[in-house]
């Protein structure tokens, strides 16, 4: 049989320090979290006023911030100009179809267009036409047409859109 072994003794003086050391050391811990505290509250307020804040903005949506409710209308000579520069690009898309395929498309959708409102029309001697509304005026463009003259102040019009 084995002995049984005794923890050694200790003296009180060492019991005294541990117990010392044990509560400077809780009062160092409670010290510490008293600081953070004030620091976490300020953190937690100010993440609470920003997010107010932003549900704010989204629930008012200011215009500044939105943009207007909708867009104002075109003027007719932006409608006009726009509309013949849609014109001249698919008579492009038309004369490229033509190119790669040796033969005029049978509809503006069968080149790739997707203008609403235009219209197409095949003419004789792989020629064509194009025609399109713009507010009172019927645009007609040809494929034999000038495109500088078709355009005329098309680019300025659109270029000053908006100024008096």
């Amino acid at each position: 049989m084995s002995p049984i072994s005794t923890p050694p003794a200790r003296d009180s003086k060492t019991d005294l320090l541990e117990a010392a050391r044990a509560v400077i050391k809780d009062g160092h811990e409670k010290a510490r979290r008293a600081r953070l505290q004030p620091e976490e509250r300020r953190r937690v307020g100010f993440m609470t006023v920003l997010s107010v804040a932003g549900l704010v903005l989204v629930l008012l949506q200011p215009s500044w911030l939105a943009g207007p409710d909708a867009l104002p209308p075109e003027t007719p000579a932006i409608v006009e100009a726009s509309m013949r520069l849609s014109m001249i690009r698919e008579l492009q898309r038309v004369s490229d179809f033509e190119k790669h395929t040796g033969r005029l498309p049978t509809s503006l959708a069968e080149a790739g267009s997707s203008v609403p409102g235009l219209g197409y029309e095949a003419l004789p001697e792989q020629h064509f036409r194009l025609f399109a509304q713009a507010g009172d005026s019927l645009l007609v463009l040809r494929s034999t047409d000038s495109i500088s003259r078709f355009l005329g102040n098309s680019l300025r019009e659109i270029k000053n859109r908006g100024r008096p």
